[in-house]
């Protein structure tokens, strides 16, 4: 695809043109065959050789994260929830999360009045997550927590338009409530988190086939059928969005004029807002202590590309008021996510 031109400091950053439009392919126009990369550089008019290099050069760099897809957290029966914390130790807060709990993406400290550091974490157990948020505030903090579950993601595509310099969501960014589990397709969870990072490779479904003493076919049907099911989302390449200069990150959350109308507000910011990465409905641990439960993420090269995206939200029958909290500072950089 031509692009028009680039956002302020992205082709700096990348080095070339030709790694600009390589990216906004691979984000937004995957190929579902055996083949994605050979398609892209046909697409672009390059061999494939040239194009891996490209992509391992960006990958060098860390701004490339990895080609592949999402796996559903919910697809390995677990709970996610976001658990806010008050703490003047937010490092020694984090890797107490990361001991008591199978799996956390993000740990971020923002600017909350209150709540300072944000984890992102799962568990098959949800009490596990209230003990991990409790010991991690009584022994790092004031004592302050929260947990917001994740009832329902509405929506999960973290991409970066390199145009506009804005996110803005993937084509298939619907995320399954109840998926099945891998086992009950047939396949393993060990072949669906592999398909989370393809090799690059030039046929990197055979790459993977040959640890599962699979054929290249298989594993591509298999791809399809978990993405189909909802095991698997959000195909394509993973940025890190600073990396790249995008470093407005934005936590908005979105309090309804009424609770009842809370599904409402969060389809409505799906239908409407192109730009948020992650859209999500939550309940609040303890009841009550928090009003602003639709959540969804923005980021962008400067502030003053999110002014007109936060401006829409003027238009939302549903929104009584909402709140922008900002990252401030990532503590856990280049996590597969």
């Amino acid at each position: 695809m031509a692009l028009a031109g680039l956002a302020p400091g992205v082709l700096e950053r990348l080095g070339s043109e030709l790694a600009a439009e390589a990216l906004m392919e691979l984000q937004y126009r995957f190929p579902l065959t055996a083949t994605p990369y050979c398609d892209v550089a046909d697409r672009l008019g390059v061999s494939v050789e040239r194009l891996l290099a490209v992509l391992r050069e960006l990958r060098e760099k860390r701004i490339l994260k990895r080609v592949g897809f999402y796996f559903n957290y919910r697809a390995a029966r677990k709970r996610g929830a976001l658990i806010a914390i008050e703490t003047s130790r937010p490092n020694e807060a984090t890797r107490l999360l990361l001991e008591m709990l199978e799996d956390v993406t993000h740990s971020y400290l923002r600017d909350h009045p209150v709540y300072n550091l944000w984890v992102v974490g799962k568990h098959r157990d949800p009490e596990r997550i209230v003990e991990a948020a409790r010991r991690a505030a009584e022994l790092y903090g004031t004592g302050r927590w929260l947990v917001l579950w994740g009832e329902k993601t509405l929506r999960l595509s973290v991409k970066y338009d390199l145009e506009r310099g804005v996110s803005r969501a993937g084509p298939m960014s619907k995320v399954a409530l109840r998926p099945p589990r891998p086992e009950d397709l047939g396949y393993t969870t060990a072949l669906a988190r592999a398909l989370r990072v393809l090799p690059l490779e030039p046929h990197p479904y055979a790459v993977i086939a040959r640890q599962f003493n699979m054929s290249e076919d298989e594993v591509v049907a298999a791809m399809k059928e978990m993405l189909d099911k909802g095991i698997l989302g959000d195909p394509g390449a993973a940025l890190d969005g600073h990396r790249l200069g995008f470093i407005f990150n934005g936590m908005v959350t979105i309090a309804p004029r009424n609770m009842d109308q809370l599904e409402d507000l969060c389809s409505w910011v799906v239908d409407n807002i192109e730009e948020a990465t992650h859209v999500v409905k939550r309940s609040a641990t303890p009841p009550g202590s928090w009003r602003h439960l639709c959540y969804f993420m923005i980021h962008a090269v400067d502030e003053e590309r999110v002014k007109p995206v936060l401006e829409r939200l003027s238009g939302c029958p549903y929104m009584d008021d909402y709140m922008v909290i900002k990252s401030l500072e990532d503590l856990l950089p280049g996590v597969i996510r």
